[in-house]
């Protein structure tokens, strides 16, 4: 699938749907109410709190419950395009355009807000591979689900 009727080269586009992307659109929101905007992310494109992520177990809140808004919730609240479930595998500067796991697109102006991915620790034993890493929504959901039973 090519997103390239998506996209027009004079808007920005922004990889990554955590906390970074969504602060840098609302300030480009408070600067230009017309720009086009796209954000492409591998998430859903939901907003939450990463920060609660920490304390969500203690309180007991579920996934879901960490959920600030979906992500049509904040494509209308934006007033952008959202294009999730995408893995960039590409930039390319000289013709600016991302490469997706689902097509082009094409930018005028590229923000990257990638956030950060666990390191996996070099862990001996024969539970090693039962070490859970919780750094977004969905593992958390995954960790609630393997300390559940």
């Amino acid at each position: 699938m090519d997103h390239q009727n998506q996209s027009s080269p004079s808007e920005i586009v922004i990889i990554g749907s955590g906390l970074s992307g969504f602060t840098v659109i609302r300030e480009l929101r408070k600067l230009d109410k017309a720009v086009p905007i796209t954000l492409v992310t591998r998430e859903p494109g939901y907003f939450y709190s990463k920060p609660m992520l920490s304390t969500a177990l203690a309180s007991n809140k579920s996934a879901e419950q960490l959920v600030s808004s979906n992500a049509e919730g904040m494509a209308a609240q934006l007033e952008i395009t959202i294009l999730d479930g995408l893995d960039v595998t590409e930039i390319n500067t000289a013709s600016q355009t991302i490469e997706t796991s689902k097509g082009s697109i094409p930018y005028g102006k590229l923000v990257l807000g990638l956030g950060a991915d666990q390191i996996r620790l070099p862990l001996q034993g024969n539970a090693a591979k039962e070490v859970i890493t919780v750094n977004d929504l969905e593992e958390y959901a995954q960790f609630r689900k393997a300390i559940a039973g």
